[in-house]
Order: C-alpha cells, then sequence, then structure tokens
C-alpha cells in the first residue's frame, strides 16, 4: 500500500527549502513573502529587504502588520529566538498571527524542530492545538518529524490535545507508528492517545505499524490490551491482510504467538473477496503459506471468483501449489472464468504445476478422466463438464461426452473421432460428409478404444 500519511506531512509549501538555492533561509523567505507580496523581488535582494524596511514605510504596499508578520513567521521558521522575542515584546504582534496557509509560529517551529523557540512561545501563551488548514496541529508536526523532546513538552507541560487529526482523519499517533518512531508512539500511549483511532478509510495505527514491519511498535499497541486485531478498514483490509501483503513474517509470528483470536481473522477478506492465504498464494510467500495453511483456511472458491489455487498457479508458484493439494485443495474447482487450475496451467504451459496437478488426481479420476481434462478446452465459452459424472468413474465412459454442455465443443470431439478411429465400426463417408453429431446421438455407441484422446 502506498503511504497514507506521507502525502499529508509534507503539506507546508513554505518549509520545504529549494536543492538548487544557494541559500536555504533565504529562500524560505522568498516563499513565504511571495505568498503576501505581488511586486517581483529577486531572491538575493529579499532577505535584506525584510530585514531592514520599516514596517511603516511609506513605500510598502503591503500593511506594515502584514511584513511584521512575515518576519516573525520566518523568525519562528529559521528558529531565530532573538527575533521572535524582540518582535513579540516590543511590536506586540499577536502571538498567533496566521500566514496564508493558517500556520502560526508555533507551527512552523514544531515542525523545524526549534525547540527553544517552541518553548518560548508555548510559555507566552501560543495555543497547543492550533491547527493549519489541512488540521495539522504542532503535535502533529512534532511526532512527524520526530521531534521527541518537542512532543514531550506539548503533552506533559502543556496538555495539547493528543487525537487531534487532519483533513484525512491521521492523528499524531497514525504518522507516528507508519515512520516508526518509537518513542514518540510511548509518549502518546502515555498521554491516553486513542489506539483504535480511524482515518476517514479506516486505518488504524497497527495497520500502519505493520504493513511497514515495525515489531516494536506492534508489540507496544498489543501490550496496551485496547488494540484491536480484527479491526477492518473500508475496503475489508485487516492487520494481518496487511501483514501477509507485505511479507512481514516476523510480525505474522509475534501474531502466532500472541494473538488469541487470529483465527478468527483467518478468513476475513478485503472488499474484492481476497483472504491472507490468497494474497500470500499470489506474491509467493511460500512460508507465510504453510503458516497460514495450520489454522485451516477457506480454500475454495473466494468472493473474487478465485481460489488460492488458482492464484498460486497463474502466478507460477509451483511450491505452493504442492502445499495447497497437500493440504485438501481442489484441482477441479471452476473459476469465474471456468477454468480450473489445471487449466491454467495447461494455458500457461507450466509443466511443473501441471504434472503436481494431474498426479494429485490420479486417486480420483481414470486414466482417461485425466486424459480428458489434459486435452478438453479450458473456456467455459467452450466446454464445462459434470465433475460426478468423472469422479463416479461410471462404466459407461461415454458419459463423459454426454457431460460436456457446449454444442461448440462436441463439434470438435467429432472432428476428432473422424481423424482418430476411438469409436469402432464408424461408417466411412464419401463425398459430402454425414452429420456425425446426429449420427452419434442417434444410436447408443460402442465403448471406444481405450487409446487416449490426443
Amino acid at each position: 500500500m502506498d503511504s497514507r500519511i506521507l502525502s499529508v506531512i509534507h503539506e507546508i509549501d513554505h518549509l520545504e527549502e529549494d536543492d538548487e538555492n544557494e541559500d536555504g533561509e533565504e529562500e524560505e523567505e522568498e516563499q513565504i513573502t511571495n505568498q503576501h507580496n505581488s511586486q517581483t523581488i529577486s531572491s538575493s535582494s529579499k532577505k535584506n529587504q525584510l530585514y531592514s524596511q520599516s514596517p511603516y514605510s511609506s513605500s510598502s504596499s503591503n500593511p506594515p502588520d502584514r511584513i511584521l508578520n512575515q518576519k516573525f513567521h520566518i523568525a519562528a521558521l529559521t528558529g531565530n529566538l532573538n527575533l521572535l522575542q524582540e518582535l513579540l515584546t516590543k511590536s506586540h504582534l499577536p502571538i498567533d498571527c496566521r500566514d496564508k496557509e493558517n500556520s502560526t509560529a508555533l507551527l512552523l517551529s514544531c515542525a523545524r524542530g526549534h525547540y527553544s523557540c517552541v518553548d518560548y512561545l508555548l510559555k507566552n501563551g501560543a495555543d497547543p492545538n492550533a491547527r493549519r488548514i489541512t488540521g495539522a496541529s504542532p503535535l502533529y508536526f512534532a511526532a512527524s518529524y520526530h521531534h521527541t523532546r518537542i512532543v514531550e513538552l506539548l503533552l506533559n507541560t502543556h496538555k495539547a490535545v493528543v487525537d487531534l487529526s487532519t483533513f484525512d482523519g491521521s492523528t499524531s499517533l497514525h504518522v507516528a507508528c507508519e515512520r516508526g518512531f518509537t518513542d514518540v508512539v510511548q509518549l502518546l500511549i502515555n498521554s491516553q492517545a486513542n489506539i483504535n483511532a480511524k482515518m476517514n478509510d479506516g486505518t488504524t495505527a497497527i495497520m500502519l505499524a505493520c504493513q511497514n514491519g515495525h515489531l516494536s511498535l506492534v508489540d507496544m499497541l498489543i501490550a496496551t490490551g485496547k488494540c484491536n486485531v480484527s479491526i477492518q478498514r473500508l475496503d475489508g483490509v485487516t492487520p494481518l491482510f496487511l501483514i501477509v501483503q507485505y511479507g512481514q513474517e516476523k510480525i505474522f509470528n509475534y501474531f502466532i504467538d500472541f494473538i488469541d483470536n487470529i483465527k478468527d481473522t483467518i478468513d476475513l477478506a478485503r472488499e474484492d473477496g481476497a483472504t491472507p492465504l490468497f494474497k500470500a498464494c499470489q506474491k509467493g510467500y511460500n512460508s507465510l503459506v504453510n503458516k497460514l495453511l495450520k489454522f485451516k483456511p477457506d480454500l475454495g472458491i473466494l468472493r473474487n471468483g478465485e481460489s488460492c489455487l488458482h492464484a498460486a498457479t497463474m502466478f507460477n508458484h509451483a511450491s505452493i501449489v504442492r502445499s495447497l493439494i497437500d493440504n485438501g485443495a481442489n484441482p477441479l474447482l471452476n473459476n469465474w472464468e471456468g477454468m480450473t487450475a489445471v487449466d491454467l496451467a495447461k494455458e500457461a504451459q507450466l509443466k511443473d504445476i501441471l504434472d503436481i496437478l494431474m498426479k494429485s488426481l490420479a486417486t480420483k479420476l481414470s486414466e482417461h478422466g485425466r486424459q480428458y481434462l489434459l486435452h478438453k478446452s479450458t473456456r467455459r465459452s467452450d466446454a464445462d463438464f459434470n465433475l460426478e459424472l468423472i469422479e463416479n468413474e461410471d462404466d459407461d465412459e461415454w458419459k463423459l461426452y454426454k457431460s460436456l454442455k457446449s454444442a461448440a465443443e462436441l463439434e470438435r470431439l467429432e472432428e476428432e473421432i473422424e481423424q482418430i478411429p476411438i469409436l469402432p465400426n464408424l461408417p466411412a463417408t464419401k463425398g459430402k460428409q454425414t452429420n456425425t453429431r446426429q449420427q452419434i446421438l442417434s444410436n447408443k455407441p460402442h465403448r471406444y478404444h481405450s487409446r487416449p484422446l490426443s
């Protein structure tokens, strides 16, 4: 799964430094000033203008407080504590004055990790829960960029609201779990963060920790005794599904050892019907497949119209095909296209897998039945057959033909019969051929020769 938080975190447009700009601080000032100043001023002179121009100069096209606000935000952004103090004490600026993106000086200092500026602003009344236009708070920014001391200051000293979320529902716990910031997560847990808080799409903190392989965070979340591992995203995805999807085997082993109700989540499927086992078969995670099979997962046709055996065959994972067969998977199940695993292996010319599948049928079908499977058309539009007639081993093997439901397949078989004398004593035809199909169906046929279909 693509990262769901990173796109939200990198949201301070004027916080990102331009690699091509030789002076990063100068670029930051240019970006902020351009939000409010329509005049075109060269980058090299921007800093001098902002710091030397009198806010009351009649030549300025902007109101005096706008220029002061810009200076104030730049000081917070760059960690210039002296300038912050000067502007706040001498110019009496509102400490929570906003920029175009609704950011305060505290938000900017938290994002950049300027602890002394954050401490000063908070002590002088800055709102610890101020929110940017996207909903991001000072705590969210500090957690996002791993500024642990600032997180601790906000939570323990200034009692910042721990579960404030951004516009997509992500909280500080979500972003810290995605990025693997163990110390930040512990601080958030200690401050009673909602362990099961959901983003707008239903994503929880443990889902992000599982997806990204942060075992220590999974352990911390489970240890709270509040973490719901059966919870599903809006698309049906569970923590276990993400563990399997991303091949996080160490976390899977942890779940086996410490999650009591893991059996309840084995067959919880994504909205398209894919289960954890199906995804492991598709991805080729052999070890995970074998561990999942111990919990007796569903090996039948899933809501997506495929079975796990179809998935393993389609993606050419022979060892997984063998494991599934050994655990009772049926090679003759028809998927949504009417194709069996045997059909898929034939069509893709996967000899190793086809051998495994045909050997597994040796105790179920006669040699003729197996030869039929090997040579019948694979698509539902061409052929289908009654599995019970084949598995019952009826003495009248002609029923194999009668079980075909497609006239097109019957006609193809008639052409083969005319080329290879499987049925003895068929009258020879000269000139215009008789309707072989009518002839066969109007007369009870003899048992045909044991020679297999070719």
